[in-house]
């Protein structure tokens, strides 16, 4: 004969419900002792714990203990104010100190084309000859620097670094060339840590000089003289 198992697919959620049992869960011995199993495990699974109670007065025991750590931080507290404003302060005049001291740095290279009129009747917005160029650079901080002039790609019409024509002020390097004859003028900024090579040929060869030893070279724009 099989065993009766109505307690476990019956009984216990009946149970759980609050709802009553009929009369086969007290006259079956199957489910009688199901039902004896369950009672027991429900107990001891209730007792479990009990002994693991905290003890009384814990959480005033807690409580105290963070008063005290309050009352000693703040005992050190101005302490550490009375340090942190006199840093603030020594941090703020350094930090000032070093932006009203330090001298402004180079600025950036380039080269400004400007063309002065002449004498001559204009004949439009375009350069004549009596025209002057004036050249405005900014070296970058390069230790050397020189302003040149080719016409027509090959001729070199000025060259100077710190003499005349040209003019050096710090950072700065200016200088002035009469336009006197028909043709292309270009105009070129060039600039390196070691002196620059001597010019010998026409604009390309000498630009090309000058950056394979390792100088920059800025070009400014070119000016067509009619």
């Amino acid at each position: 004969m099989s065993r009766c198992d109505r307690f476990e697919a019956e009984g216990l959620l009946l149970l759980e419900q609050g709802l009553p049992l009929d009369e086969h869960f007290a006259t079956c011995p199957d489910c009688l002792a199901a039902r004896a199993a369950y009672e027991r495990l429900s107990a001891e699974i209730a007792g479990l714990g009990a002994e693991d109670e905290p003890p009384v007065g814990w959480q005033a025991r807690v409580w105290e203990r963070i008063d005290q750590r309050r009352e000693r931080r703040r005992f050190r507290w101005p302490g550490w104010r009375g340090w942190i404003v006199p840093v603030g302060a020594v941090l703020a005049a350094s930090l000032a100190a070093l932006f009203l001291i330090r001298p402004p740095g180079p600025q950036l290279p380039s080269l400004r084309v400007e063309i002065q009129a002449g004498a001559t009747v204009r004949r439009g917005g375009e350069a004549q000859p009596g025209d002057l160029l004036r050249l405005t650079a900014a070296t970058g901080g390069a230790r050397h620097a020189e302003l040149r002039v080719y016409r027509n790609d090959t001729e070199l019409v000025l060259r100077c670094s710190t003499d005349r024509p040209c003019s050096r002020q710090g950072d700065e390097v200016r200088a002035a060339v009469l336009l006197d004859a028909v043709g292309r003028y270009q105009p070129l900024l060039l600039r390196s840590k070691s002196p620059l090579p001597s010019p010998v040929s026409d604009l390309e060869k000498d630009t090309s000089a000058a950056l394979a030893a390792g100088a920059d070279v800025k070009l400014g724009s070119e000016i067509v003289v009619r």
